[in-house]
């Protein structure tokens, strides 16, 4: 039985599915002419389940063409295993975390100490790894990842990134002053991308609500949201509307204190004289 983030993923939007249209299990097979089981086996994403009995499913339901076809290629892609699903070095937490990454249709990061994961180069990866006491080996592999991670904001559809950052993580160098200062240059750079808006808070707004710790939030599709609050290996992943709410909030008033894109670009440029200066 496939206990994948994504076979996980796949389950959860078939019931929503299914729910939306006031139907329980039995009420939708006795629909389709099914067994009880059948339905059950296709909804939990159990082995065995075919595109057919999902586009089947998918027709009674009335689910949207796009919606239906988004679904139909998630169940084909259970069959074919994803890279962070073999790599080494990627536990469940963090494969979960990836998988909505991969998935997103848009990710929001508030990060008062870091820059964000998916905007980091590869020496400032490893320059916090190093930090973190992690081997040579395990430092290796944690930074193919990330940087494979990045694949989602490059790709033909790109995922869309916006990060509001605290000015405080600019001034902090990681590494050394030359990693500090290619840094803050490849945030310059990606800020150009359609997808990509980089937003600082300035030092000048005192306290803010993302002083509390680094988060993100996750948004589908489907229009559901997830949100991730980063810590050691990974974190902790909050998918119900209750516990996504608040951060969506503090997103809101982040937004209203942040400077604008053009102000942020022109801090981070000076930024990047200064730890230029100082190399």
């Amino acid at each position: 039985m496939p206990t994948s983030p994504r076979a996980q993923a796949l389950s959860k939007e078939l019931k929503q599915a299914r729910k939306e249209r006031g139907l329980t299990v039995r009420a939708l097979a006795d629909m389709l002419g099914w067994s009880h089981a059948r339905v059950s086996r296709i909804e939990n994403a159990k082995q065995g389940i075919t595109v057919e009995d999902v586009s089947t499913l998918l027709g009674y339901l009335r689910v949207a063409s796009h919606d239906r076809d988004r679904l139909i290629k998630m169940t084909r892609d259970l069959n074919e295993p994803a890279w962070w699903e073999v790599h080494r070095g990627v536990n469940s937490q963090l494969a979960s975390l990836i998988d909505a990454e991969q998935r997103a249709h848009r990710i929001t990061y508030v990060t008062p100490t870091l820059v964000p994961g998916l905007l980091q180069t590869r020496a400032y990866s490893r320059a916090i790894y190093e930090a973190a006491g992690f081997t040579d080996e395990e430092i290796d592999d944690a930074v193919a990842v990330r940087q494979h991670r990045q694949g989602i904001i490059e790709r033909s559809s790109p995922t869309e990134l916006v990060a509001y950052v605290d000015e405080s993580v600019l001034q902090r160098p990681a590494g050394s002053r030359d990693t500090a200062a290619e840094q803050l240059r490849y945030l310059t750079k990606v800020n150009e991308r359609a997808n990509i808006s980089i937003r600082v808070l300035p030092l000048t707004v005192g306290v803010h609500v993302g002083l509390d710790g680094m988060f993100s939030v996750i948004a589908m599709p489907n229009g559901s949201s997830t949100v991730h609050i980063e810590a050691p290996n990974a974190g902790v992943l909050l998918s119900d509307p209750d516990d996504v709410r608040p951060y969506e909030r503090m997103i809101t008033r982040l937004g209203e204190s942040a400077l604008s894109a053009a102000d942020s670009m022109r801090l981070l440029s000076e930024y990047v004289q200064h730890h230029e200066g100082l190399t």
